[in-house]
C-alpha cells in the first residue's frame, strides 16, 4: 500500500512537470472550507486542490474567454460535535472556466471521486465510497497570483448504492496562481 501511495505522488509530479506549457492560464493551489446548508446536519469539508490547465481555450461573443483545466482535490470530512471518524475524499474533476474579465472567473465541473473513511454518519449516509460531484463558482482574482473564490459544491452517490443522500455545500477557498 505504502509503495502505491509513492507511486502515484510519483506520477503527479510527472504530469505537473511534463503538461506545464499546455495552456495560457495558469496552475492552481488552493484550501477551501465547506459546511452542509441543509437541514441540521453539521458536516464540514476540509479540501485541498490543485488546478492544472488544459489545451482547450477559445473567446466567445469578443470578450469572455473560455478555458479549460482540470481539478485534483483531497478533503477531509468531519461531522461537527461528533466522535464518528473522519472521511477522506479524493477526486479529479474536468472544470470550464468563463473569464469576462481579468477580475473574474465563472467555474463549472463535474467529476468523480472515491471516499476512504467513514461514509455514514450520525444524521447523514453516504451510502459508500464511489461518488459523483460537481461545483459552481466564482472566483476573485486579486492581484497576480491570488484568488478568492465561492463556490457551491454537491456530491452524490447516482443511487448505486442503498442511501443517497447527497452533500450540498457553501464552500469558500483561497488559491495561488503559479
Amino acid at each position: 500500500m505504502k509503495i502505491s501511495k509513492i507511486m502515484i505522488f510519483v506520477l503527479l509530479l510527472s504530469f505537473l512537470g511534463a503538461s506545464s506549457a499546455l495552456a495560457e492560464m495558469s496552475t492552481q493551489v488552493g484550501v477551501g472550507y465547506g459546511k452542509q446548508f441543509r437541514d441540521d446536519k453539521d458536516l464540514e469539508q476540509y479540501e485541498l486542490f490543485w488546478r492544472h490547465p488544459l489545451p482547450y481555450s477559445t473567446t466567445l461573443w469578443d470578450s469572455w474567454n473560455v478555458s479549460t483545466d482540470i481539478e485534483l482535490g483531497l478533503a477531509l470530512l468531519r461531522e461537527a460535535n461528533s466522535d464518528k471518524s473522519e472521511t477522506g475524499r479524493f477526486s479529479v474533476m474536468p472544470q470550464v472556466i468563463l473569464s469576462p474579465s481579468d477580475m473574474v472567473n465563472f467555474i463549472i465541473g463535474f467529476g468523480a471521486g472515491f471516499m476512504v473513511g467513514e461514509t455514514e454518519f450520525t444524521k447523514h449516509d453516504l451510502g459508500g465510497p464511489f461518488l459523483l460531484n460537481s461545483k459552481l463558482g466564482v472566483q476573485l482574482v486579486l492581484g497576480g497570483h491570488w484568488g478568492l473564490e465561492y463556490d457551491f459544491y454537491h456530491q452524490s452517490n447516482a443511487g448505486i448504492y442503498d442511501h443517497n443522500a447527497s452533500l450540498n455545500m457553501n464552500q469558500l477557498s483561497l488559491s495561488y496562481n503559479f
